[in-house]
């Protein structure tokens, strides 16, 4: 009764430095920018048209979309906050807490598990991409929950004699959720399969159907978005033009993976942590075989694998398939290899969260751009189209003031689907400069011909200028 009371006063410890770590200077440190704009864009529009998105974000890699089950997850936190700015943060929150909670009850009697679900749990709160992507939500930030989910079911299933016939649908399921939130996870679903086959043959049929229903499942309303629209996104993907996405060699992809995995170490690092692991797990193994490190060790290199073969750029947010199963192979070696390891990541996620500086204040805090936006829209009253040109980022879509702009009151058009339904575009300059006849970009194209009539100042560094056709 002592040990299961230290058990969960760790996981109370963790879950309040998981929240310091989230939540810590949020109201200054938060820029609120591009796909979260996005993201409160489309809770906003459902909201006003009562109608449900089909689709859910746009993949930078494919013509193709993600799920809208992402949005699904983020309406009732919008509505429930009062479009509170910082919905995504506390869904996001609500989840990996709750699944916490939720994985500890039910491996409540499988202690080795319940030890590595709270060590992986440790090591997503320190590592600086988990901290700055913690911060920053959009939807690959849902992904690892769902892999240790998908784990955690499929090694009882495994090593319990008479396993609930549950186990088995709910980690396709959970793998299936995590693809929906990225695609980045695809990986981690192939992986799973090959060990399924490996490991007890029988069962990949069943699971290969699993997983096909719960594709379909969390891909619905992408599917009716499809047969309403002739396949338009398929026809898209497969014969539409492609974003070259760059640096897609392979020495490429295991240099960013190894950048990205441990934050900005060079590659003869990341090397000499795997071969570590690796001589780790041979060790771990030699006096008693460890069925837990076994699947892990498996399923991580696995999709090790697939990812550096795979002809796709690897981005820092690719990496949440791939690190929880690294974290799982760590927690479930003999407790002097944590330990190492633990001392190796220390001082790595320790220097790189000293240059990140996480809290820093963003260069305009959520207040400052919605007293912006609120002061403007007080007196435009006339339909409008919103772009952006800033110092900061070559992003012209102007997504978070958008957003701020529809909920502040302004009639906000989009210059891409309702050209023509506004005779007004307000350019919103962020430290940067725009000249009448001489700035251009595809918004101001598309826009036409134009006059500038007056500038709105904000602040020293944002500022909006108003044209009129």
């Amino acid at each position: 009764m002592f040990k299961i009371r230290n058990l969960y006063l760790a996981a109370i410890a963790l879950a309040l430095l998981f929240i310091l770590t989230r939540f810590y200077k949020i109201d200054s440190s938060l820029l609120f920018f591009n796909d979260i704009g996005r993201d409160f864009l489309a809770l906003w529009q459902w909201q006003q048209t009562g109608k449900p998105p089909l689709l859910g974000p746009q993949t930078s890699a494919l013509p193709f979309n993600q799920s809208a089950i992402y949005f699904y997850l983020l309406y009732p936190f919008y509505l429930l906050t009062g479009h509170s700015p910082y919905a995504s943060l506390i869904a996001y929150s609500a989840f990996y807490l709750t699944g916490l909670a939720i994985g500890l009850y039910f491996l409540r009697q499988y202690p080795r598990l319940e030890k590595s679900l709270l060590l992986v749990f440790l090591l997503i709160i320190v590592h600086p991409e988990y901290i700055k992507q913690g911060r920053f939500i959009w939807n690959p930030s849902f992904v690892t929950p769902c892999i240790l989910a998908a784990f955690y079911s499929l090694v009882v299933y495994f090593e319990t004699k008479k396993p609930s016939r549950y186990l088995l649908p709910f980690s396709a399921f959970a793998l299936a959720l995590a693809t929906a939130f990225s695609y980045s996870a695809a990986p981690v679903l192939i992986a799973f399969l090959i060990y399924i086959f490996y490991r007890q043959r029988k069962d990949t049929l069943r699971y290969l159907l699993y997983s096909v229903i719960s594709l379909f499942l969390v891909n619905l309303p992408t599917f009716v978005f499809e047969l309403r629209h002739g396949f338009l996104l398929s026809k898209m993907m497969l014969f539409g033009d492609k974003l070259d996405q760059g640096r897609n060699f392979l020495n490429a992809r295991l240099l960013n993976l190894s950048e990205f995995s441990l934050v900005g170490s060079h590659w003869l690092w990341a090397l000499a942590c795997l071969l570590f692991l690796a001589l780790a797990y041979y060790l771990s193994n030699k006096n008693e075989k460890n069925r837990f490190l076994n699947a892990s060790f498996f399923l991580f290199f696995t999709t090790l694998v697939i990812t550096i073969l795979a002809p796709v750029s690897i981005h820092s947010h690719y990496i949440f398939g791939i690190l929880p199963l690294l974290f799982l192979t760590i927690s479930f070696l003999e407790a002097r290899y944590i330990y190492l390891i633990g001392i190796f990541f220390y001082i790595i996620f320790m220097k790189a969260s000293l240059q990140a500086n996480y809290f820093a204040p963003a260069r305009h805090s959520v207040a400052e751009l919605q007293s912006c936006v609120r002061d403007f829209c007080a007196s435009q009253k006339e339909p409008i189209f919103i772009s952006n040109q800033s110092s900061h980022h070559p992003y012209h879509n102007a997504m978070e003031f958008q957003y701020f702009m529809s909920e502040a009151g302004c009639q906000v058009k989009d210059i891409n689907t309702q050209n023509g339904e506004a005779s007004t575009m307000a350019v919103v300059l962020d430290d940067d400069v725009y000249e009448h006849g001489k700035t251009s970009y595809n918004e101001l194209t598309l826009f036409g011909q134009s006059k500038e009539i007056e500038r709105f100042i904000c602040q020293e560094k944002l500022e909006i200028v108003i044209l009129s056709l």
